[in-house]
């Protein structure tokens, strides 16, 4: 692949547009959360990381030449379309949002799609953009997920009280197992969301993180920076009602993830193969036990205690792992100069990030 120089003034850009947006948009949910409905503030601010990453890496007038500018302009195209109609609707007309905002999403995954395959291999290729790179490992690692979420999913509603039957009978419904192989299926109609939290945060900011601060590091530092983008989110969407719990929940979440996600990245550089395991984590608990509402969702001490156990066993424990040490680094776009900055250290109803 080949690289690209990151500056301060891009990584200000990717910073800027990512959390500006998430700021600007949470303060507008937190004005009208209580008579609007804000699931697509939610789904859009799936989009602001890929912003994010697309306006620094274009803001090089040498470098844009060789990027893949169909494929990041579309993206432009449909999530700055998507961000105004959403403004024009609740905040101008006052509006409650319709579908339109689900079919303009489903329409620019399709596009994208469509793009893609008339963009230049050669462009593709060198911003590691090409989706069958290593595709057995990004197959192995995606069944490794979907095995580690059953299990986490299963152990924490049994000991939450369900019955094993209750647990059991779904896995082995022949219903359920044939929409959860469709399910990969689906991703190409959703893709604008998931890819754009993926090329933001493991594309492009990844890579940054770990090279200054270290591989283990630097996916603990994204977890964290992930988790606090959040927030928005846990206050006026999952857990409007107030609690220190939600927010230290989506943390250990978002921090767990990093981990799991982040050797994915490192061991597969697909950045499609965590696109589509973000999507899988995000949909596949409504499939077998059919869990769909996150909505004024409650924490109280026990259930965050228990969501970090599980998560901290699980996901984390992959920080032990030696192989995390012995993978090369990768993308960001060779010659990669990096910036002085300084960096401070600092269930499926529970779990699931945007």
């Amino acid at each position: 692949m080949n690289r690209c120089n990151i500056s301060k003034r891009e990584m200000t850009i990717f910073f800027v547009v990512t959390f500006g947006l998430t700021i600007l948009m949470g303060i507008v949910m937190g004005i009208i959360y209580t008579e609007h409905p804000v699931d697509y503030f939610v789904l859009l601010q799936m989009y602001y990381p890929d912003m994010g990453a697309i306006l620094a890496l274009m803001s090089d007038k040498e470098r844009r030449k060789d990027l893949p500018i169909k494929f990041f302009g579309t993206y432009l195209f449909f999530s700055i379309t998507s961000v105004l109609y959403l403004i024009l609707q609740v905040v101008i007309l006052n509006r409650d949002l319709t579908k339109h905002m689900g079919y303009w999403m489903i329409i620019g995954s399709i596009t994208l799609i469509l793009i893609y395959t008339y963009e230049s291999d050669e462009k593709i290729s060198n911003y590691g953009l090409k989706l069958s790179e290593n595709g057995k490992d990004s197959f192995r690692y995606t069944i490794l997920f979907i095995i580690l979420y059953i299990f986490r999913l299963a152990t924490t509603l049994y000991i939450l009280g369900s019955e094993r039957i209750d647990i059991i009978a779904p896995l082995i419904d022949p219903v359920v197992l044939f929409k959860t192989i469709l399910l990969p299926l689906n991703f190409f109609i959703a893709i604008m969301p998931f890819l754009g939290e993926e090329l933001g945060w493991r594309y492009f900011l990844q890579p940054i993180l770990q090279k200054k601060m270290g591989k283990r590091k630097g996916v603990i530092l994204l977890g964290f920076i992930w988790g606090i983008w959040h927030l928005p989110v846990n206050l006026f969407y999952h857990s409007p009602k107030l609690s220190l719990y939600p927010v230290l929940n989506q943390l250990i979440v978002c921090i767990s993830y990093s981990v799991f996600l982040g050797l994915v990245y490192m061991k597969t550089e697909n950045v499609w193969a965590v696109s589509l395991i973000h999507y899988i984590n995000n949909n596949l608990g409504s499939i077998i036990y059919n869990e769909t509402e996150v909505v004024d969702y409650v924490f109280n001490w026990k259930s965050f205690l228990l969501n970090s156990i599980c998560f901290s066993l699980i996901y984390l424990s992959f920080l032990l792992s030696k192989n995390i040490m012995r993978i090369r680094f990768l993308p960001l776009p060779r010659n990669i100069r990096f910036p002085e900055i300084r960096f401070k250290s600092v269930y499926y109803k529970w779990c699931k990030f945007n």
